[in-house]
Order: structure tokens, then C-alpha cells, then sequence
């Protein structure tokens, strides 16, 4: 039986090529867009909101440069509590998480909290 499955080996050169010459990987903005925004999901303190009347959190906005991340990102978080150290937490760890998922540095990354009251945000479910 043969195998008709496609392998590095298979392409010229093949894996005989140092990495850096095989090619190159472009990480579109949108993309860096879906995880920063998945990414601040996940943090902790981060009151997600959909979208109502396109003001749903979190909402990011994102440049990709020269293989570094220029960001914008809106989060909610629930008032009362501490907005403060709850911002440093989310910025802290949608930072770690996009560069470990996309593997590029986030050169800016500006952080817009808006305050949810605790009572209107809805809890996270875990399933």
C-alpha cells in the first residue's frame, strides 16, 4: 500500500534547508485580532459582553509590522473591584498569550477599560 501523504522530504531541498530558508509564515492582522480577543476572554477579571449595538467586550483592533504587534484592545471589568490591578492582570496576560500563540512581539499595546456593573455582567460558566 502506498502512502499519496505529503512530506518536507518530498519538496527541493527538502529537509536538507536550515529553517529560515524554507520560507516565511504572515500573520494577518485579523487574525492577531481573533487573539487578542480570545485571549482577553480567558483573563482573569475580564467581563466578556456581546455584542449589542457593536458594544460587545472584548473588541481589539490590530496592526501587524515588521514581525511586532501594535494593539488597541477594549475589555470590560466588574465595578465594584480592583479596576486597577484587574487591567494589569488582562494586559499582562493577553500580552504572554499572543505572543506565545503567534510567536511575534507586542511592541503597543494600549488598553481601554470600560466598567461593567457586577450585577449586568454575566458570571462564567464552566462546562
Amino acid at each position: 500500500m502506498t502512502d499519496s501523504g505529503f512530506a518536507l522530504a518530498d519538496l527541493p531541498g527538502g529537509t536538507d534547508l536550515p529553517p529560515a530558508e524554507r520560507g516565511t509564515l504572515r500573520v494577518e492582522d485579523t487574525a492577531v485580532t481573533h487573539v487578542l480577543e480570545g485571549a482577553a476572554r480567558r483573563a482573569p477579571g475580564a467581563a466578556v459582553r456581546e455584542a449589542r449595538l457593536g458594544r460587545g467586550y472584548p473588541r481589539a483592533r490590530a496592526t501587524v509590522r515588521h514581525g511586532r504587534i501594535w494593539a488597541h484592545l477594549d475589555v470590560g471589568v466588574r465595578w465594584p473591584g480592583p479596576t486597577a490591578d484587574t487591567a494589569r492582570t488582562i494586559a499582562r496576560h493577553v500580552r504572554d498569550e499572543a505572543a506565545r500563540i503567534t510567536g511575534l512581539d507586542v511592541a503597543s499595546l494600549d488598553l481601554t477599560v470600560h466598567l461593567v456593573d457586577g450585577a449586568d455582567a454575566p458570571e462564567r460558566r464552566v462546562r
